[in-house]
């Protein structure tokens, strides 16, 4: 059983990793495409905040002890809900409108969406099993 656990981390850091790094492509794109001061304020900090988001999953993944307390709980588990609804939402808009006529456009935001289903239902699974045990 300890194996599987093991096997449900890394599998829920690898989900996450591929998220992020679908979301830092895209932002990457997005200063090439229009290389402004605005684009630059908005993502350059954006790409560093989900680095640093990325690091902090992947600390608390390995060290759950963090994630007993319940208000942490129920916050994560509020966040990383609005965080779905909204990518989701944006999902359906982005890829019936003209913007997402190149097919890369359409690969990066699968290549985000669909590991956030994954990333969701595993964070729901591993975070609510914390509280239990």
């Amino acid at each position: 059983m300890r194996n599987l656990g093991l096997k449900l981390k890394i599998w829920f850091i690898v989900t996450i990793t591929i998220v992020v790094t679908g979301i830092v492509i895209r932002s990457v794109w997005q200063i090439v495409v229009i290389p402004t001061a605005g684009t630059f304020r908005i993502f350059i900090p954006l790409i560093l905040a989900l680095l640093g988001l990325n690091a902090v999953i992947i600390y608390l993944t390995i060290k759950p002890q963090k994630l007993k307390s319940l208000p942490i709980i129920i916050g994560v588990t509020v966040v990383a809900t609005a965080s779905l609804m909204a990518g989701a939402t944006h999902f359906v808009h982005f890829i019936i409108s003209p913007e997402a006529a190149p097919v890369l456009s359409k690969i990066i935001a699968t290549s985000v969406i669909l590991p956030s289903l994954s990333a969701y239902v595993l964070l729901l699974y591993f975070i609510w099993s914390l509280r239990k045990s």
